[in-house]
């Protein structure tokens, strides 16, 4: 009987060592590099959360990845965008949205000491970086894809710079991405009579590419959004066997028309 009292003893005081180092490794400091850099989080730390997967304070987002990040108390949604991404994923909940697809993820955002963390993983990958992970130095390693502009031809320097449109400047329009067919992105302008003739310009593009019915029925939608504040819900249009889908937060508003059995 002795004897089995000192074993369940000894047993009891190894789980507490091992669970006790387990618990140091699983807290112990995560570094972050983007392209090379060192992030430095004066604060709000990444951490590994119990589904092996790193999260981080979603303001670095913004800082380091060079996104638009807006956070939605009232439904407790992050909203992170850029170069025509659209993102929201949703507190306590396993899932991402990405430009209307809906993604499923192995672990969720929460909200620890007042700060939103989000897993890294997720959103650096859907705005277009590698993730990787070194394992002995604990450090996430994030490369973004940042495109090469060619050499330019050495010419003679104009007197005055050539300033950027204040219609046309501000659209973005891409063509046969993996999942979308046409895309437009328009940046907001507190200038509301700028911001309409972008809208116009917008919708002209439009109504020559696909028609003008379904260009109105886009823009009479499109065109609520007057202010940074309004929040332009997510909506889908239907155009034959296709789905356009149009939302707009902040600065940004996005047309999609995604590729037949896309969505």
């Amino acid at each position: 009987m002795k004897r089995l009292m000192i074993a369940i003893v000894v047993m009891t005081m190894l789980v507490t060592v091992i669970g006790g180092v387990l618990l140091v490794n699983a807290n112990a400091d995560v570094s972050v590099t983007v392209d090379g850099r060192k992030v430095v989080f004066p604060d709000a730390k990444p951490f590994i959360d119990e589904n092996g997967r790193t999260l981080i304070p979603v303001r670095f987002v913004t800082e380091d990845l060079g996104a638009t990040v807006e956070w939605n108390a009232q439904d407790r949604e992050v909203y992170i965008t850029k170069d025509g991404v659209y993102i929201m994923i949703r507190i306590g909940q396993e899932i991402i949205l990405v430009n209307g697809r809906t993604k499923a993820m192995d672990t969720k955002a929460i909200i620890k000491e007042d700060r939103t963390y989000v897993p890294i993983r997720y959103v650096a990958e859907e705005l277009g970086a590698t993730v990787g992970w070194d394992a002995s130095t604990r450090t996430v390693i994030i490369t973004t894809d940042k495109d090469v502009e060619p050499t330019p031809t050495p010419v003679k320097k104009p007197s005055a710079a050539p300033t950027k449109d204040p219609v046309t400047g501000w659209i973005t329009i891409r063509e046969d991405r993996t999942w979308v067919e046409y895309s437009m992105s328009i940046r907001w302008n507190s200038d509301n009579e700028l911001l309409n003739k972008r809208y116009d310009a917008v919708e002209k593009m439009f109504a020559e590419r696909y028609g003008e019915d379904i260009a109105k029925e886009i823009f009479a939608y499109v065109r609520l959004k007057q202010t940074r504040e309004y929040v332009l819900e997510y909506r889908e249009f239907k155009m034959n066997n296709q789905v356009i889908t149009v939302a707009g937060k902040g600065v940004g508003l996005d047309i999609y028309v995604w590729k037949e059995g896309a969505i």
